[in-house]
């Protein structure tokens, strides 16, 4: 649809009241955590406005080791994803073999695996290796369940270039592995910074395995900051809507800025 034609002006302005009310959670929050009490987390009026609330949970609480806490497994499930998905991805469409079908099937099995479902054998296992409290606690659950819809999304991205590129780079003498470097990987930058996006939301904003598996406040996540300085600001409204929109805003910012990209992204492979 053209963006500049009438039925596309009209979708946006009906679209507009949805957008209105999915952002009005984010403006309250972002609207209590700069007022200076909780009478006027309501106003509307900029005369009240103050950042001494976000400051005052920086310095008073150990949110910024929560912060690094949360991109150490951010940034480790993201690595791991992306590089193990895009070879698997590769390979399924580089070499063509018996039985790539089966293996195709068996490693998107796992996109139908809720994480719900294996939360006691995967607390076993963080107790038998001793990894309770450790950053491979988060991120190898994390890149496990992260990895089968990332080999999809891949997979369906190399699968849209020319066979004739890397049929080219063969015979100039280029291997398998600079084939991927080379030509597949930097045609397929909207696939990655999607997959990027997804792993890194759904790494950041878990908070099940992180409430099982991290006990120790020293290795705790962001996600766990609420629930740390409840007690602590349980007087204080505006400072508890403070911690929220610290922890939530970031992740806000960054999506908005890579959303066309995201969409790039998961549309790629669609039409051949």
């Amino acid at each position: 649809m053209n963006p500049t034609s009438p039925q596309a002006r009209w979708l946006h302005l009906l679209l507009l009241p949805l957008a209105v009310i999915w952002l009005l959670p984010t403006l309250i929050l972002i609207n209590g955590a700069l007022r200076r009490s909780t009478d006027s987390i309501v106003a509307l009026g900029p005369s009240t406005l103050t950042i001494d609330n976000v400051i005052a949970v920086w310095r008073e609480t150990p949110l910024p080791q929560l912060f690094l806490n949360s991109a150490i497994v951010t940034v480790g499930s993201v690595l791991i994803v992306v590089i193990v998905a895009s070879l698997a991805g590769f390979g399924l469409v580089h070499y063509r073999f018996r039985g790539s079908g089966l293996v195709m099937i068996m490693l998107l099995s796992g996109i139908m695996l809720a994480p719900s479902a294996i939360i006691v054998p995967e607390y076993e296992l963080m107790v038998r290796f001793r990894l309770l409290n450790t950053y491979g606690a988060l991120i190898g659950p994390y890149s496990a369940l992260g990895i089968a819809v990332s080999i999809l999304l891949f997979r369906n991205a190399f699968a849209s270039l020319p066979r004739e590129l890397a049929e080219s780079a063969q015979i100039d003498g280029a291997s398998s592995f600079a084939i991927y470097r080379n030509v597949y990987l930097p045609l397929a930058s909207t696939t990655t910074v999607t997959i990027v996006i997804l792993q890194g939301l759904a790494a950041w904003n878990d908070y099940i395995f992180a409430l099982l598996f991290m006990t120790d406040p020293g290795k705790q996540t962001v996600q766990l900051a609420f629930i740390a300085f409840q007690g602590q600001y349980f007087s204080s409204l505006p400072k508890q809507f403070a911690v929220m929109a610290m922890v939530t805003v970031p992740v806000v910012i960054v999506f908005i800025a890579l959303q066309r990209a995201f969409v790039s992204g998961l549309t790629a492979g669609a039409l051949r």
